[in-house]
């Protein structure tokens, strides 16, 4: 069976020879989708032999579906140029695109905020467990924002996570709200999100990351309101 890897770009120099390095040898092709990097990143993929596309930036989920449609693979697998394949999830990977058992995959996700692994604060892998394995032609991507996969079959679930390098100062998170709440379309109470994310998903601890974090998303929550609201007057 070929495994796809694909990779939606914009300026990620600093993080995508780690993750092109973690899938290299488990991918039968690499397809990037970029969206006008100015930095080093198409040269970086190229040098790994992946196969750059351009297309101006409209949403998540289009910008992914573009980059399946590009792939000759029998299995896709999706990762950001921020994240890593581990070393304990690679040989998994190739184990279970084997079976025809299953349509897809869920796979859960470490994220390293601010230097750190969050363990609590609902960013628990759990919880960050999403559809990123699929065999071509059972799955499409949806939403605008937070864009999940639709699966046509069964869903099993791997064991081992992938790495997640997120934010590493407070101020390329503020960025990350900016963008995001401008796109984002759901009414979310922002002190219910701090409650959630700092009491009852144990926030408290991961320490002041965990309060920095609840409070941000709350911020954030509050942020998508105001804009929402900016929009209709």
């Amino acid at each position: 069976m070929k495994l796809s890897v694909t990779i939606i770009t914009l300026n990620e120099e600093k993080n995508l020879t780690k993750c092109l390095e973690s899938v290299k040898n488990i991918a039968d092709e690499i397809i990037v989708i970029d969206s006008g990097s100015t930095d080093e990143t198409v040269k970086i993929a190229k040098k790994f032999g992946a196969r750059v596309f351009f297309r101006k930036f409209d949403n998540y989920a289009n910008q992914k579906n573009f980059a399946l449609e590009k792939t000759g693979g029998d299995w896709i697998l999706s990762i950001d140029g921020d994240e890593e394949i581990t070393q304990e999830l690679a040989p998994e990977i190739e184990e279970v695109t084997k079976s025809t058992i299953y349509s897809a995959y869920s796979i859960p996700r470490k994220n390293i905020i601010f230097g750190k692994f969050i363990k609590y604060t609902r960013w628990q892998p759990e919880l960050d467990r999403h559809v990123w394995l699929w065999k071509k032609g059972m799955g499409k991507w949806v939403g605008e924002v937070h864009e999940e996969l639709e699966v046509r079959g069964k869903i099993g679930k791997l064991k081992n996570p992938k790495i997640h390098y997120q934010y590493d100062t407070v101020s390329e998170f503020l960025t990350m709200m900016n963008k995001y709440s401008s796109l984002e379309t759901k009414n979310e109470n922002p002190i219910y999100h701090f409650l959630v994310r700092y009491f009852y998903r144990l926030g408290f601890l991961d320490g002041w990351r965990g309060f920095v974090l609840s409070y941000l998303m709350a911020i954030y929550y509050l942020e998508i309101w105001v804009k929402k609201w900016e929009r209709q007057i």
